[in-house]
Parts: C-alpha cells; structure tokens; sequence
C-alpha cells in the first residue's frame, strides 16, 4: 500500500490522519462554557477586555485576577485571554477553544519529533522508532485525561507552559537554537505562562546528563570533574536565567495573598499525601475512569495510613526503574520519561496548594509517561521475539488500535461531561460526593431550574464539609430570597460579609439583593467596598454605574424612612433608618431607632447587633458587649454579632 512512499512520508501521512483524528475527537468540546477560575480570570476580569494596555499584563500582576487571593504573575495567559476576547467580541467560548486547541495540534507534532529524536539516541538502528513514536503520539494526542486540560479554559496554563518545554528542549538539541540560545526565550515565555515552566532547567539537566554526557553514569570514576563541569556549562545559561526569573517574577512581581492552602495543615501532612495522588494519577494515566473536574482528595492522616505508604512503594519502585533503566543504554527514554515525570510533579507536590489534587495537573507530567510507556513496551517486546511473527505484529497493532479508540472514546465522553454545568457537576457528586464545591455547584444547577428544595438539601450537605466556604453562603443567601425567606437571606449574606475579606463576591451579591429592594446608598457601600478590594471586578462598576441615578442623599433616606415609618411602623422600617443614621456617622440616632424598634419586637437580634456596632463606634465599650451578649443570647449563631462583641471586649481589656 505504502510502496511509492519513503518512511518519511509514510510517518507524515499517518501523523497528519492523528491530528485529524484528534480534531474529530474534540468536534464535541468547542461550545462548552467557561468553568472555575474563568469567572475571575475571563468573566470578571476587566483587564482582559481591551489589548491597549497589554504591556500591563507582563508588569502588573493585578490584571490576572480580579480576586486578589488568587492573583498570579501568569502574563501569557492574561495576554492569550485577551486576544481571544478581541477576536470574539466578547465572551465567547468558542474562540477561546480555537486558540487552546490550535497550540494542542502544534504540540501533538512537536511531541512526535521529541520522542523520535529520544529513540534514535538510544537505539538509532532499530526499524520501529518511526512506529513507536507514532504510537506515543497518537497515545498522548487522544489520551482521556488531557480533556481535562483541554477543555477547561483557564487550564491553558498547563497546556501552553507545556508546549514551551517542549520547544525549548527540541530547540536545544537543533545546533542552530542552541547556537545561538534560542530555547531560553520560549523558556521565559513558559515561566511566564506558569510558575512550573522553571522546570526545563531539571528537565534539560536529565536530558544532557542521558544522552550527551552519558559517560559520567557508566563511567563514574574517570574525569569525573571534568564531566560535571561539561555538563553543568551546558545547562548554566537556562538554569541561571530560569532560576532568577522564577524569583524575580514570585517575589517582586507575585501581589502578597493570604496562604493559598486556606486551610489547617503541615507541610508534612501536604508532601505525604501526594504520595497517594500519585497513585490516583498513575491509576487515570492507566485507566482514566476516576476523572473528576473537582476531585474530593482529602489530607491522609496519619502518614502510615496504607494509602500513603502504597504510594510510597510505588514511587520508590518507579525510581528504581529510573535508575536500573539509565544505565542501559537502549532504555534511556525509560529513564527520562520517568525523571520528566517526577520533575513535572514537584511544584504542586512540595508546595502546599489549596486543592490537594487536580486531574489537569496530569498534562505536564504525563508527557514524560507517553515518552518512557511505549519504549519500555517496545523493549518487552523485543526482549521476548513477540514481533518477529508476522500474526504477532499484526494482533498487537489491533491490540494498540483497540486501545487508542478507547481512550478517544472516553475523551469524547469526557468532553460531553465539560459541555454543561448540570453534566459537569453532577460528574464531580457522583465521583466526590464529600466535595462541598462540588455539592454546591450542583445545588446550584438545580436552584437555576426552579427547584428551591433540591437545592437546598445539597448547600446543606456542602455544609456538612465546607463550614467556612463564603460562597456556600452566598449562594444560601440567593436561595432563601428565592424562597422568601429574607431574614434567613440577610443572616447568609452578613455569614458571607464576615468569612472572607478579599473576594468581592460578598459585597457584589449583597448590594445586588439591596437593590432589588431599593436600598440604592446601602448597596453603594458595598459595591464601593467590593470595587476597593478589586478594581478590575466589571460586575461591580457596571452594577454601581447602573444604580448611579437613584442615589439619594443622606438626608433625603432618611426623611423618605420617616415618612414611611409614620405611616406604618414596622422592625424592617427601623432596622433601614439605624444603618442609615450608623453609615452617616449618627451613632445615638442608630441607637434611637433600634430602641424603638426593640419596642416592637423585643427579641430582634439584628437590633441589639446594630446598637452594639454603634456603642463600640462610640467607645461605649461595656454597653456595646451587653447589646452583643444579648444578640448572641437571641440568634446563638449570629457571626457578625460574635465579631463585634470580640471588638467591645478586646477593648474592654485594653
């Protein structure tokens, strides 16, 4: 069939039919929508919506996020968001999964010329290089777990940082790029893209010491100095400017943030764990059943659960691979797979992260598996004459065909998963069902469609495993006014007020619900705050430049409060006048009212609260504790009253 065509040829025909296949594959995931972090970095982020000022993304890191807990010197990405942002007009998926996409198809031809070039080091005169790279290709190209990457959108941090290592290690090997140093600035945009792109340094260092300066592993002994010196000339340029980069861009150019761990836990506690992520890795590398969008991995205690001593045993018997593997020569791609591998692991496995686990994190390790798996296949095969049989070869490569499709088929499905925020969440209950994220957001699918009660049933089951999640609270807080409850709504929103100082969320959604009752200055303070914390927040200024006309003075609120609580006297009525006179600095009238207010409902927590704030505002610090004590005595779970109680006593104290 192929007789009129050169090997080469037949390798370029048979890579161009994977991209097309990998095209195919992917037809289903170009309309799905923006998840996760896309709300804060694409959604809600002003910065991205215009390109004049692009110079900003590379000098201020604020542009990344509008949340400043979650604000990263990531340039390249801010940048790739906006430009995709230009060309779609606005926030349009689609464009953005053009782009992602594209730069996936170049990587897939990238990786090809990789992992052949490894081979040839190792066993230059073996007629099925071409072959066995083609496989790894079509293996990573069509791989279920990279549409985890893939289709999240934010993700392309992973996948981008990635296809930069890879440029800038073929740009290395090529005499031309590294004549004259060409792989440092597609490094430097790969740091730029992610803080894990500082590992091509490592990764470069494995490669020299493998397949250039191999010498120093079989003969240790001999001009070992002079070997280390070799080595460490030919990797100082990347390793000094990735190094100083890393530092520069985390130390000077990185905002300061609260831990980005957010919860309770040692760095021992973190490190051990990964021990069995690793296995959960391994497992989807193998077997991709257990991807989940928002994997439920808990902190492992104590560190000799079995869990974490299995994955302690797999990763030494992997590094004892690596190390058997690297002194021969034929199964060097083993041992550099397996490095690469480990390498890729080591930033979010040594530094303490929020999520403990996260399925598109496999991205940029798993390049190094589908390097290292197909050889180390080929070498078994050889190694028991299994190709030497015409039928043998022929059952194998139905076998490897059989394979691919499955994993193409579970691709397909997983970008079914990604399509929607039903499917999606409805994914991550099932496979983390003590996710309190995941409960949440399935919650909320439910809430869209009108159905209060489920909704409900799973906030409070997210309850159960996220008691401090400001956005849980938020979304109670919508909920209850849905079902019109407000004293409970206004309860969640002031639990979201209280929990979290650094997203705008709480103040955005709040002054939101204060409008729809015509709280126009109220709401204005919350959206001066939300705006304060995050001047890139859109959904803020928009909402503040809408309200801009109905603002009312001070004077001219409280006259309107005072007319309507003449007419019909009501706790509610009260409760608006004592926040108006307590923003406008008339503390003894905010008492006034709430005393008139307690005259109609004597147990209403929120006025014992508000006289308490405005006794502290008045250093009448004994006071505001006894209005506090009594608000707690009314609601026992009333937090913002807890707050200002703390704020009388420490003063009381003092």
């Amino acid at each position: 069939m192929f007789k009129n065509f050169t090997p080469r040829r037949i390798e370029f025909i048979i890579l161009a039919t994977i991209l097309f296949v990998t095209l195919l594959v992917y037809l289903n995931h170009f309309d799905n929508p923006f998840f996760f972090d896309d709300t804060h970095t694409i959604s809600e982020n002003e910065s991205i919506r215009s390109l004049k000022n692009w110079t900003d993304f590379f000098t201020n890191a604020d542009t990344f996020s509008s949340l400043p807990s979650n604000r990263a010197y990531r340039p390249m990405v801010t940048f790739q968001n906006a430009i995709d942002y230009y060309f779609a007009g606005g926030l349009n998926p689609k464009y953005f999964h053009y782009h992602i996409f594209f730069w996936f198809l170049v990587l897939i031809i990238l990786f090809f010329h990789l992992s052949k070039h490894i081979y040839i080091q190792s066993d230059s005169k073996n007629k099925l290089i071409g072959t066995t790279a083609l496989f790894a290709t079509a293996w990573f190209a069509l791989h279920t777990t990279n549409a985890e990457t893939i289709n999240y959108i934010c993700a392309r941090s992973d996948s981008f940082s990635t296809l930069c290592i890879v440029v800038s290690l073929i740009l290395y090997i090529h005499p031309f790029g590294r004549k004259w140093y060409l792989y440092i600035p597609t490094m430097i945009i790969g740091i730029w893209t992610k803080q894990t792109g500082v590992m091509f340094f490592p990764i470069l260092f494995i490669y020299v010491l493998l397949f250039e300066e191999y010498d120093l592993i079989t003969d240790f002994k001999k001009d070992t100095k002079f070997k280390i010196i070799k080595i460490f000339k030919k990797v100082f340029p990347a390793g000094i400017i990735a190094v100083m980069l890393f530092l520069f861009n985390q130390y000077y150019l990185t905002p300061k943030s609260t831990d980005s761990t957010n919860f309770l836990v040692t760095k021992f506690e973190y490190i051990s764990t990964q021990f069995y992520v690793i296995i959960h890795y391994l497992g989807n590398f193998i077997l991709p059943i257990n991807l989940s969008a928002d994997p439920d991995i808990a902190i492992i205690k104590p560190w000799y659960d079995i869990r974490i001593l299995f994955g302690f045993l797999i990763i030494i018997g992997l590094l004892f691979i690596m190390f058997k593997t690297a002194l021969i020569k034929k199964t060097r791609p083993i041992a550099f797979g397996i490095a690469w591998f480990f390498i890729a692991l080591l930033p979010t496995t040594l530094n303490p992260l929020f999520q403990i686990a996260n399925d598109h994190r496999m991205f940029f390790p798993f390049v190094g598996l589908f390097i290292a798996v197909p050889w180390g296949i080929l070498v078994i095969l050889e190694k028991y004459n299994l190709l030497q049989k015409s039928k043998n070869s022929l059952k194998i490569a139905t076998l490897f065909i059989i394979i691919i499709s499955a994993y193409s088929f579970g691709t397909v499905q997983r970008n079914k998963v990604w399509n929607s925020s039903d499917s999606l969440w409805l994914d991550v209950v099932v496979k983390s069902p003590k996710n309190g994220r995941g409960l949440m957001n399935y919650g909320l699918t439910h809430m869209a469609k009108g159905n209060y009660e489920v909704a409900l049933e799973y906030f409070n089951r997210a309850l159960e495993y996220t008691p401090n999640y400001y956005t849980l609270y938020i979304n109670l807080a919508i909920l209850n006014d849905g079902m019109n409850n407000h004293t409970k709504a206004v309860e969640h929103f002031k639990a979201a007020l209280s929990l979290n100082s650094l997203s705008p969320a709480p103040e955005f959604y709040y002054a939101r619900y204060l409008i729809d009752r015509q709280k126009f200055s109220e709401a204005e303070i919350y959206l001066k705050k939300a705006i304060q914390k995050s001047p890139n927040h859109t959904k803020s200024k928009e909402l503040l430049n809408l309200i801009s006309g109905n603002l009312k003075t001070a004077e001219e609120e409280i006259e309107e409060l005072t007319d309507l609580i003449k007419k019909n006297p009501s706790p509610d009525l009260y409760l608006d006048l004592s926040f108006t006179y307590y923003k406008n600095k008339k503390f003894k009238m905010s008492i006034a009212a709430c005393e008139e207010l307690l005259k109609l409902d004597p147990n209403n927590a929120d006025a014992y609260n508000n006289m308490c704030a405005a006794y502290n505002q008045l250093k009448e610090w004994k006071r505001g504790a006894e209005a506090c004590e009594k608000a707690i005595k009314i609601n026992p779970d009333f937090q913002l009253a807890k707050n200002n109680l703390k704020w009388a006593k420490d003063n009381i104290n003092n």
